[in-house]
């Protein structure tokens, strides 16, 4: 069996599109927005609205209107960003787990598919 370039790109394309699930988007209306979703202790970068920004911290907790957290777990310098200002949230450790998990997968199909091909062009 022996996969064609365009294919093979789609399934990489696939892969890729598939890591951006650990990213959760945010609404303009803050009532509808659900924070819960944010556990203490773990790296998020948080892309704001009307910026091409993005805040990396170690998030701490929530209050009522907003999100705190620090810089690194070494340097304790306190970031507080309003939740009105948060587009979206991404956690950085799943994405990077995910991320690797696709590109090993796709390294794991393309050895079979190789593999494949010269064994049967072998005989």
């Amino acid at each position: 069996m022996r996969l064609s370039l365009s294919a093979k790109s789609i399934l990489l394309t696939g892969t890729f599109v598939f890591s951006s699930c650990a990213t959760t988007k945010y609404s303009d209306d803050v009532n509808q927005n659900n924070f819960s979703n944010l556990r203490a202790g773990k790296p998020y970068s948080f892309k704001l609205k009307n910026s091409t920004e993005t805040k990396k911290m170690l998030f701490s907790n929530l209050t009522k209107d907003s999100i705190i957290g620090y810089s690194t777990a070494k340097d304790s310098t306190r970031i507080s960003l309003a939740k009105a200002n948060v587009r979206e949230s991404k956690d950085i450790r799943t994405a990077k787990i995910q991320t690797a998990a696709y590109v090993i997968g796709a390294v794991g199909v393309a050895a079979i598919a190789i593999s494949a091909s010269k064994a049967s062009a072998n005989e």
